[in-house]
């Protein structure tokens, strides 16, 4: 996120995801006014869809006093909302639903967890590194788990705005660049891929930080499949 052109603070979890009380001491780090706009267009879209499956102390409150506002701002999206929303089935036991862009999430949580590194350990991930994030299922969740139990050089955890954000995070002592991250959003909103299938709902978004080699290697891994032959 740092780079070596102008740069300015932004804070790494949008105050936009907080309800007003919980806004102090978020962490800020230097970013080029590029990923800054990047970022910010992301955010702009998550913070209104997120809190549509909240359920953290302050998901009523954030649900009922700022998404309106939001919606009411962006009417395109309010219209592509209610276009994609499906009403709860009492006799079925399913939730209601509202269809998102999976990859604006992804994309989000690679700059939040190049942002962390640089917050807690100083380690700038720069364009000749890679960055995974995506929601964690099946063999993505196994392999966090194993990941997280190998020694480490630096671990963090923290819990921003009352269960608003919950986060961990691993850095390799062989490779700074190498980081890892866990994040749970708005106390555990649930997503799935498959509106077909509400058994596959999950919670937990990773990220991993390093080279795209290792990179490459993790997303093999995370979907079952062996190492190549050398």
């Amino acid at each position: 996120m740092p780079s070596s052109r102008r740069r300015l603070l932004i804070i790494v979890f949008s105050r936009q995801f907080f309800v007003v009380k919980q806004r102090d001491n978020l962490p800020q780090v230097p970013a080029c006014q590029g990923c800054n706009n990047a970022k910010s267009r992301l955010e702009h879209y998550l913070t209104a869809v997120l809190a549509f499956g909240g359920r953290h102390a302050d998901a009523a409150e954030n649900l009922t006093t700022l998404v309106p506002r939001r919606l009411e701002e962006n009417q395109a999206l309010h219209r592509r909302l209610e276009a994609g929303l499906v009403q709860p089935d009492a006799e079925a036991g399913s939730p209601m639903t509202i269809s998102f862009e999976p990859e604006k999430l992804n994309a989000l949580f690679g700059y939040i967890a190049k942002g962390l590194a640089w917050h807690h350990w100083g380690v700038r991930i720069g364009h000749d590194s890679a960055v995974w994030a995506g929601l964690l299922s099946g063999g993505g969740e196994t392999l966090f788990e194993h990941l997280f139990g190998h020694n480490c050089k630096e671990r963090v955890t923290a819990n921003l705005g009352d269960g608003t954000f919950r986060y961990q995070g691993a850095q390799s002592g062989e490779n700074p660049q190498m980081t890892i991250w866990r994040f749970s959003l708005y106390g555990g909103a649930l997503f799935s891929g498959d509106p077909e299938a509400p058994e596959e709902f999950n919670s937990v978004v990773g990220a991993v930080t390093g080279s795209a080699a290792l990179i490459d290697r993790f997303v093999r891994l995370a979907a079952g499949e062996s190492e190549p032959a050398t």
